[in-house]
Parts: structure tokens; sequence; C-alpha cells
């Protein structure tokens, strides 16, 4: 995967990363929520491990949406705030709608 370059020169971000972040961090934030209430060991290094990647595709979803010349300003304070407080409801419609989106 080969980074391009947008008009302001600025590197565009794969489309994997977003697709690839939101499932590990459904799959270890899942995981790791279940081990840490039966308390096995190191289920906070595999919760933490969703966290991580919950950030990174929060962070990856608000770049691209408003880096976007496809919708508008109004509407991109909207998605950004659905990243930030709805994020796993929000995460799932994008990663479905996407391609409409962007």
């Amino acid at each position: 995967c080969k980074k391009q370059k947008t008009k302001n020169n600025i590197m565009e971000i794969p489309e994997s990363v977003y697709s690839k972040a939101f499932i590990i961090a459904l799959v270890f934030s899942i995981t790791g929520a279940f081990l840490k209430i039966n308390h096995i060991d190191y289920s906070s290094i595999i919760l933490a491990i969703g966290v991580v990647s919950n950030l990174i595709y929060i962070i990856v979803g608000i770049n691209e949406v408003n880096s976007s010349t496809r919708i508008q300003s109004s509407e991109k304070v909207v998605w950004t705030i659905g990243f930030l407080v709805f994020n796993l409801f929000v995460g799932i419609y994008y990663l479905i709608k996407r391609k409409n989106i962007v």
C-alpha cells in the first residue's frame, strides 16, 4: 500500500488502516472486557490494545471525514462529534458506508 499525496500535500492514510483498526479494536475490547470480568491474568493488556486500536480508528475516521471534499463542513462537525461520543455505532456505520461518505 503506497501512501498517496493529496492536493494539500498531506499524506493520505490507506483505506485498510481504518477497517483493520476497527476490527482489532472490536475484537480486543470485547475479549479484554470478558477476560477482565472473569479476573483472568493479563486481561488488562488485551483491553489496553483494544483501547489503543479504538483511538486509532477514531483518529483515522475523523481525519478522513475532515479532509473529505464531498461533504459539507456542517456534516464534518456532526461526524466528528459522532466519532467522539458514539464511536462504536458511528464506526460501524462509517465502515459500511465509507465509499459513499468520503
